[in-house]
């Protein structure tokens, strides 16, 4: 190791370079973590009707649930049709937990997918479709038990 002086008189220990595989790896570490931001970022707005109208159904609003969905599924389901669905499916109005841990978007449809979790502990799992109508993320779908 060799060392430097200083103007001082002072021996200064000369810096160790940073090894190679090192700076690999902190390399593909940055890249994976702008990689991450930037997919959370462009899906961020998929939770924003999916929480509304799962809030909305528990709160019992059934109007505003079915407000938060898009016009192809309200031409395909008449708010009759979509109440009957709630009532045979508990779960979206008695969960006590809700959990999404997959956010994607290909070919201008967004994905969600998790679960919800009724008071006996029970965790379905529910998935969403949805798609932008005047810039603004609707429900195009949903399915429950995977």
């Amino acid at each position: 190791m060799s060392n430097s002086s200083n103007q001082a008189g002072t021996v200064t220990p000369a810096k160790k370079p940073i090894p190679l595989w090192l700076k690999i790896v902190g390399s593909g570490v940055a890249v994976i973590i702008v990689i991450v931001t930037i997919a959370m970022w462009a899906t961020s707005g998929l939770m924003d009707p999916i929480n509304r109208h799962l809030d909305a159904l528990k709160a019992g609003n059934m109007e505003a649930a079915y407000a938060e969905t898009s016009r192809a599924f309200i031409q395909n389901t008449t708010f009759e049709q979509y109440g009957a669905f709630v009532k045979s499916y508990p779960i979206l109005t008695n969960f006590t937990e809700k959990n999404f841990s997959s956010r994607s978007v290909e070919n201008n449809i967004g994905k969600v997918e998790g679960t919800l979790t009724d008071p006996e502990g029970t965790v379905v799992p529910i998935s969403f479709q949805l798609v932008k109508e005047n810039d603004i993320w609707v429900i195009l779908g949903l399915n429950l038990g995977g």
